[in-house]
């Protein structure tokens, strides 16, 4: 459960940081749109200037969903509402196993079902794979350490 939590909370900070990328990529398409057609208003006579920063503005638009970032967001969304989705799922399961309702085998099999179904989602959202970033893992270690000190008293 803790490290489920963890991937949890990792992939959401991969997504807001992608997020971050596509708000970028959005506002330099909007600047680069809106300063095209300004400066044909200004300078028609220098056609080639406003026509390239229109060109460079088609452009991005249409690599929009080319750019690993704008994937990556859209693959991490997706990843983090699973996860959330497995987490809240596990927090019952530990409820259970806490209480003694499930005896070692049966722990063991919805261990291995969680263990393949965060792998499937993985695989399924991530086909490359993901690559780690340090600074995402402390981070994420860091809230988890606080949200089971605060729900469960254990560190």
């Amino acid at each position: 459960m803790i490290n489920l939590k963890a991937d949890a909370s990792y992939i959401r900070l991969y997504r807001d940081s992608q997020g971050r990328w596509v708000t970028r990529l959005g506002t330099l398409k909007a600047v680069a749109s809106s300063s095209g057609i300004a400066a044909w208003v200004i300078w028609q006579q220098y056609a080639f200037v406003w026509g390239a920063i229109i060109a460079a503005s088609q452009l991005a638009d249409a690599l929009k969903d080319v750019f690993p970032f704008a994937k990556e967001h859209k693959a991490a969304n997706t990843h983090a509402m699973t996860l959330d989705n497995l987490f809240n799922d596990t927090q019952l399961e530990w409820e259970n196993i806490f209480s003694g309702r499930y005896s070692d085998s049966e722990i063991m099999t919805r261990l291995h079902k969680l263990r393949k179904l965060q792998l499937d989602a993985l695989q399924r959202n991530f086909p490359d794979g993901l690559a780690a970033n340090d600074a995402f893992l402390a981070q994420a270690k860091q809230e988890d350490e606080a949200y089971f000190k605060s729900t469960y008293g254990v560190e």
